[in-house]
């Protein structure tokens, strides 16, 4: 499957789960992604700072009663970024289909 690089950039496993979990979430606390993805503190941070880079998610600190946390949000760019990977997802599985 042949992407271009602003879907390819979602395409990357770890990379697709966080932006599955924030398009159906659009938004969610760092520590909540970290634990349901099981990823590490160094994972998590190294894939949000790509899909921050390239304007797909946002992050921002938030006040909670227990002080503050860190919290990522989907952008729209994001949300039409990861639309269009979806389309192109299907359209490949609609390809690859036996007859």
């Amino acid at each position: 499957m042949d992407l271009p690089p602003d879907l390819a950039l979602v395409h990357q496993p770890t990379r697709l789960r966080i932006m599955g979990f924030l398009y159906r979430h659009r938004d969610v606390s760092y520590t909540r992604i970290r634990d349901l993805l099981d990823l590490t503190d160094g994972n998590l941070a190294s894939h949000a700072e790509n899909l921050e880079d390239a304007g797909y998610i946002e992050t921002r600190r938030a006040w909670t009663q227990s002080g503050f946390e860190t919290r990522y949000r989907i952008t729209s760019s994001g949300v039409s970024t990861f639309q269009t990977y979806l389309q192109e997802l299907r359209q490949f599985l609609d390809e690859v289909e036996p007859e």
